[in-house]
């Protein structure tokens, strides 16, 4: 029996050499793309408040655009000016008692090591001090960047329907808008129900171990708001470094401090994050600690950032375009 002759159109070759190259070019850009992705994030959050300044109050765009900037940016600055010189001196002394304890329960050497000699790593310090400084300007380029892309993303989104018919036909056109608009509200729902419902654990946690008497309530309670990211298993995990620092004063503040996460806890569970995340589609606790862990593989501290928001939207791209394609 003869064996069968195949053969490859033209076409199919030419598809996979641009689709290759596609690849290879996606690749070389990556910096790029995810600049670009992370300003079209902010794009989504940011585009509600904007049209709310521009249609309700009657501001000028590019005026509601800056608005937003400057609120964003008066936050941060804000923030930093009032507790960056607390949280940094109380976490050394933070990681300097738990060094401590480790010694205490066994670990002398691993805490020794630690410590040990650390003049000695002056040289390689001052070593890196042009890289430090490399890196500190790329990444203010960056964030200019993403400032200067995000303007015009948000500034051109009123004419996003004229601009999608220069590419798309008209069913096609109203697909993709639709999509867009699901993202806007869906992204929008979660990004500030996620960073309200942050501040409000960290500030009931660190109330409640200042009422306590606890040391280091600042730091600990950064950190229980920072684990709010991790839905289910972040109070966990933030209660473990509590519990400690209670338990080396005494087991009734030991107990006291866990008595604090545990309030938090139902709180936040039956209260606070019905009535904060009612705008947000839930992602379940793998898939956010898989979307962290590939997103700092891929593209470091930005990437574990922005990681969560891109699975928003292959999920609203699943859900909305391709599950209605194939009849689901």
């Amino acid at each position: 029996m003869a064996p069968k002759k195949v053969e490859i159109s033209h076409k199919t070759i030419i598809f996979i050499v641009v689709f290759l190259f596609s690849l290879w070019f996606l690749y070389f850009v990556r910096d790029i793309v995810l600049l670009f992705l992370v300003s079209f994030s902010l794009m989504l959050a940011l585009s509600p408040a904007v049209n709310k300044l521009e249609n309700k109050f009657h501001f000028p765009r590019f005026l509601a655009i800056l608005v937003n900037y400057f609120f964003i940016i008066g936050l941060v600055v804000l923030a930093i000016s009032l507790l960056a010189g607390p949280l940094f001196k109380q976490t050394g002394l933070l990681i300097n008692q738990l060094l401590v304890l480790t010694e205490k329960m066994g670990f002398a050497e691993w805490a020794k090591g630690l410590l040990d000699n650390p003049f000695s790593q002056i040289g390689i310090v001052s070593g890196n001090i042009f890289k430090f400084t490399q890196g500190v300007f790329s990444n203010a380029v960056k964030i200019f960047s993403v400032f200067v892309i995000n303007f015009y993303l948000i500034l051109e989104r009123k004419h996003l329907s004229k601009h999608l018919r220069h590419f798309l036909n008209e069913k096609n056109a109203l697909v993709a808008e639709k999509i867009i608009n699901r993202l806007e509200y869906e992204f929008g729902g979660w990004l500030w129900g996620e960073l309200t419902l942050m501040i409000i654990i960290g500030v009931l946690t660190y109330l409640g171990l200042l009422i306590l008497g606890i040391k280091y309530a600042l730091p600990l309670a950064f950190l229980a708001g920072i684990l709010e990211i991790f839905p289910n298993i972040g109070p966990s995990l933030a209660a473990i470094p509590g519990l400690i620092v209670g338990l080396s004063v005494s087991p009734l503040m030991g107990l006291g401090a866990l008595a604090v996460y545990l309030v938090v806890q139902q709180l936040e569970n039956s209260l606070i994050t019905p009535k904060v995340m009612q705008r947000a589609t839930g992602i379940h606790p793998i898939i956010t600690f898989l979307a962290l862990l590939i997103g700092f593989r891929l593209a470091g501290v930005a990437g574990a950032i922005f990681s969560l928001p891109m699975v928003l939207v292959i999920k609203v791209l699943f859900t909305d375009l391709f599950i209605p394609r194939l009849n689901l």
